[in-house]
C-alpha cells in the first residue's frame, strides 16, 4: 500500500504493474542475509475463541462483516443494544438500508475508494480506512443515532473476502448536543429538553432520564414511552441525589426491595445514580439514574460515556434556573415578596370564565410614613404582606398592587360569599396592632372591595367596590 505525504493513495486501483513493481520495491535486497517474512504470533483457538465471543458481546461497538455486494454476512449479537437489530434478522439484508439518505453517496464513495486498495505483496494485508467515517443510522425503535465507523478491507483474504466494519454510536441521538441547544433557544419545555439530554446516555447502557432538582419539586425528562419514563415516575430512585451520593450497585443493592422488583420486571440488572453540579458553586441541581441493561460496574469507558450528559445537563439546570429566578423577579414585589401588578395581570389574563377578586388599601397608612419614616412604613408594609400570605389559600394569589394597596385574586371555583368571608378575616388580621424594632408598636386598618366578573372587568369593579367602602367608612374606613 502507497503512502503520500503521510496520507493513504486510495484514489485508484493498483495496477497489475504497479503491484509487480511496488513487490519488488518490497522484496530484500540482493546483498546481505535474506529477511524472514513477518508472520503474526500463533493464537492458539481457545484465545480467539475468547476475543471473538468477547467482540460479539461487547456492549458499545458493532461489528459487522460486509460482502463484496455490500450485504451482511454476519454482525455481532451487540446490535441488539446498541441499534436495536436482531442479528439474526439482518444477516443477507443491505448494509445501507436504515443509514440516512444523506449520508448513503458519500459512504458508497468511500468505500470505492476502499475496495480500490488491493494487497501489493506476496502477504495478505488488511487496508483500513485512515479515519473513522461518521453516518446517521435509524435504530430499529425509529430514533437516529450518529455512529462512528472504522473499516477493513479483507477482501483479499482468502478466508474472510469481506468488509470487517466496526461502529460505535457517538451521540444518544441525532445531532444530540444541537438538538438540546436547539430546544433550548426554542424555549420548549423544561421535561423535554431534559429527554433531550437523557438520550445522549448510550442506548448500550440501557435507559436514562434526567432530573432537576427545583424549589417546587423534581423536574423529570425521559425519553416518551421510554422504560426510564415509567420508571422515573417514583422519586425515591434519586432521594440521594441530593446529598451528592454516586450510587452504582451491583443488582439494586440499597434499593427498596419494590422498587428493584419492578426494575427487573424491565429488563434491568441495576441503577446508577450520578449527581449533577452546578459548575461553579459545585451545588448539586439534579441527577442522572441510568436503568442499566447489561453486566457492567462503572469504569473509565462507562464515566466518559456519562460525562457528556452531565456537563449539558448542568448547563440546561442552571439556565432554566436562571431563567426561573427572572421570571420569579419580573413577577414579585422586591419589598415584600408578594406577587406583583404583572403577575395579577398575568393570572387574569390565563383565567376562564368568571373571577373573584378583592382590592385591600391600608388606612391610616400616611401618618405612620410622615411620623416615623419610609423605613418604617417599609417594615409595616411586610408585615402586611404576611398577614395576607397567611389569610389565603395556596391556590389564591396575594399581591401588592401598588403604594399601600393589595389584592388577592381567588382561585377558580371559589364561592364569592367565601372569598368575602376569607377578605374580612384578612382585614380582621390586618387591623392587629405591629410591634415593630425599638419597641415601637403602630396599628394600621383596611378596607377591602370584592367583585366577581370576567377577567376583563373584574379589577375596576374591585376598585369601585373598595372606593364605596372607603367612602361610606365601612370596614375601619
Amino acid at each position: 500500500m502507497k503512502w503520500l505525504g503521510g496520507q493513504q493513495d486510495m484514489s485508484r486501483a493498483t495496477s497489475a504493474g504497479e503491484t509487480a513493481a511496488v513487490a519488488q520495491q518490497d522484496a530484500p535486497p540482493a546483498a546481505g542475509p535474506a529477511v524472514a517474512p513477518e508472520v503474526p504470533a500463533e493464537v492458539p483457538p481457545e484465545v480467539a475463541a475468547r476475543i471473538v465471543r468477547a467482540i460479539d458481546r461487547s456492549p458499545s461497538t458493532v461489528v459487522t462483516l460486509i460482502d463484496d455486494d455490500l450485504s451482511i454476512r454476519w454482525i455481532s449479537h451487540s446490535a441488539t443494544w446498541v441499534t436495536g437489530a436482531d442479528p439474526d434478522s439482518r444477516r443477507g439484508a443491505s448494509s445501507l438500508e436504515r443509514i440516512h439518505p444523506d449520508d448513503v453517496d458519500r459512504l458508497l464513495h468511500g468505500l470505492a475508494q476502499l475496495r480500490a486498495v488491493r494487497a501489493i505483496s506476496s502477504r495478505p494485508t488488511a487496508a483500513a480506512v485512515p479515519q473513522p467515517i461518521r453516518y446517521r443510522f435509524q435504530r430499529f425503535d425509529g430514533r437516529w443515532v450518529i455512529l462512528e465507523a472504522t473499516i477493513h478491507n479483507l477482501l483479499d483474504d482468502p478466508v474472510v473476502r469481506g468488509l470487517l466494519v466496526f461502529s460505535r454510536p457517538v451521540s444518544g441521538e441525532l445531532d444530540g448536543v444541537g438538538h438540546v441547544i436547539d430546544l433550548l433557544v426554542a424555549d420548549m419545555p423544561v421535561p423535554d429538553v431534559l429527554a433531550a439530554c437523557a438520550s445522549l446516555v448510550p442506548d448500550y447502557l440501557g435507559s436514562a432520564a434526567v432530573v432537576a432538582l427545583a424549589e417546587e419539586g423534581p423536574v423529570v425528562g425521559a425519553s416518551v414511552g421510554s422504560p426510564a419514563a415509567r420508571l422515573a415516575t417514583d422519586p425515591r430512585w434519586w432521594s440521594s441525589a441530593s446529598r451528592g451520593e454516586v450510587l452504582a450497585p451491583v443488582d439494586f443493592a440499597g434499593f427498596p426491595d419494590d422498587l428493584a422488583s419492578w426494575a427487573r420486571a424491565e429488563g434491568f440488572r441495576t441503577a446508577w445514580v450520578v449527581p449533577i453540579r452546578e459548575q461553579h458553586t459545585r451545588e448539586v441541581i439534579g441527577c442522572i439514574v441510568v436503568w442499566v441493561q447489561i453486566a457492567v460496574e462503572r469504569n473509565i469507558a462507562t464515566d466518559e460515556a456519562l460525562r457528556h450528559t452531565e456537563r449539558l445537563a448542568s448547563l440546561v439546570i442552571a439556565e432554566e434556573r436562571r431563567r426561573h429566578t427572572l421570571r420569579r423577579q419580573a413577577l414579585t414585589d422586591p419589598l415584600t415578596g408578594l406577587a406583583n401588578r404583572s403577575a395579577l395581570e398575568r393570572r387574569l389574563d390565563e383565567a376562564r370564565g368568571q373571577v373573584t377578586v378583592a382590592i385591600l388599601d391600608l388606612d391610616a397608612f400616611k401618618p405612620i410614613n410622615d411620623s416615623y419614616g419610609h423605613d418604617t412604613g417599609d417594615a409595616v408594609l411586610r408585615v402586611v404582606a404576611e398577614r395576607l400570605r397567611a389569610g389565603v389559600r395556596d391556590g389564591d394569589l396575594a399581591v401588592r398592587f401598588g403604594g399601600d394597596e393589595f389584592a388577592v385574586v381567588f382561585a377558580a371555583g371559589t364561592d364569592p360569599d367565601d372569598a368575602s368571608r376569607s377578605a374580612e378575616r384578612v382585614v380582621r388580621s390586618i387591623g392587629t396592632p405591629i410591634a415593630l424594632d425599638g419597641g415601637l408598636t403602630v396599628t394600621v386598618g383596611a378596607s377591602v372591595g370584592v367583585a366577581t366578573a370576567a377577567a376583563g372587568d373584574v379589577a375596576r369593579l374591585a376598585d369601585a367596590a373598595l372606593y364605596e367602602a372607603k367612602r361610606t367608612g365601612r370596614d375601619g374606613g
